[in-house]
């Protein structure tokens, strides 16, 4: 599918919820409205999901197959998303439910071979580039699931604290505990790094 290729350009550093083509209420979105609608959504936030979802499943390559799996979930049900403007918002949740799916899937055995050599450049640096620094990569990478997929739609996608439990399906108190726990065990491992740069 057309829409389905990777724009040359990063998106620029825009608003959270992005307007998309619509189609009026009253009329039955066409194929080529969908295309579009769908296609205007992948060019704003392909990049961003596919940073979030390499330190999700720490594998580039399955964090791309993640965003296009998402993103034909989108495609998929775009006539039963009712508020187009905000369709951003199923779009955190796919990524979050393919990448869950994956590393279900993923045995042990996969999950140790993936361990990457410390000579060797990390996926997660290769994937987010200048996003963010390496080590606040393996830590985060290194938190317990809900804690590492909180801290990353909270504070990595700058969400509220109702707009991560909606992708997350937790109740926003959930959130703010797990958000809290998250940033804590960064604080603990990059404090004493920092400070023993500073030294």
């Amino acid at each position: 599918m057309t829409f389905l290729s990777v724009p040359s350009d990063p998106p620029p550093p825009a608003a959270r919820f992005t307007t998309v083509p619509t189609v009026a209420a009253t009329s039955r979105p066409t194929t080529a409205d969908t295309r579009a609608a769908v296609g205007a959504l992948f060019h704003q936030h392909q990049i961003q999901m596919v940073r979030v979802a390499t330190v999700l499943v720490r594998d580039p390559a399955v964090a791309e197959d993640v965003v296009q799996d998402a993103f034909l979930a989108v495609y998929a049900n775009w006539s039963r998303i009712r508020e187009k403007d905000e369709a951003v918002r199923y779009l955190h949740r796919s990524v979050v439910n393919v990448a869950r799916n994956r590393l279900r899937r993923r045995s042990v055995v996969e999950r140790l071979k993936s361990l990457r050599h410390h000579d060797e450049v990390s996926a997660e640096d290769r994937a987010l580039g200048a996003g963010l620094p390496s080590a606040l990569l393996v830590a985060v990478a290194e938190l317990p699931r809900r804690e590492r997929e909180t801290v990353l739609l909270r504070y990595y996608l700058d969400l509220s604290e109702k707009e991560t439990a909606e992708a997350l399906g937790l109740r926003p108190g959930s959130v703010k505990g797990y958000a809290s726990r998250g940033l804590a065990k960064l604080r603990s491992v990059l404090e004493p790094a920092i400070c023993g740069e500073e030294r």
